[in-house]
């Protein structure tokens, strides 16, 4: 399952608050690679990684072809379970116990807080982290 976050306004967390020009990257085998480029949205939907523990996200804010925008970088912690379905789908694999850790660096984080909402990943039907900013 995909990781579903939303991001909200840190003035009123009641109300969700589009992202400029986001750009999300994840790095596989030293590769960038980028699942949304230059969008402008309130929530996306990201894989983990199935094959280890953490999965690292660059979320770059007003990213455009002319500014490269500022940069958070976030860890995602999880156990990994694997489900077996059944011989033609094989098997599906949970997260659990999800965590997330900011990198802070000092005046320059365009992200202010994440809240876990669902510390297990097995369905895409509900957010499981909202983004603060």
């Amino acid at each position: 399952p995909l990781l579903i976050i939303k991001f909200k306004s840190k003035v009123n967390p009641l109300l969700s608050k589009e992202v400029s020009n986001l750009t999300v990257t994840t790095i596989v085998n030293d590769e960038n690679i980028d699942l949304y480029k230059s969008e402008t949205r309130d929530s996306i939907a990201i894989p983990l990684n199935t094959q280890s523990n953490t999965t690292n996200y660059l979320l770059i804010k007003g990213n455009t072809s002319t500014t490269d925008g500022n940069t958070d970088v976030v860890t995602f912690n999880y156990q990994r379970d694997n489900i077996y379905i059944n011989r033609a789908c094989a098997f599906k694999v949970i997260f659990k116990e999800l965590i997330t850790q900011l990198e802070i660096v000092e005046g320059e984080n365009w992200i202010s807080e994440i809240e876990v909402n669902k510390s297990t990943v097995e369905n895409e039907d509900e957010t499981h982290v909202t983004i603060f900013h």
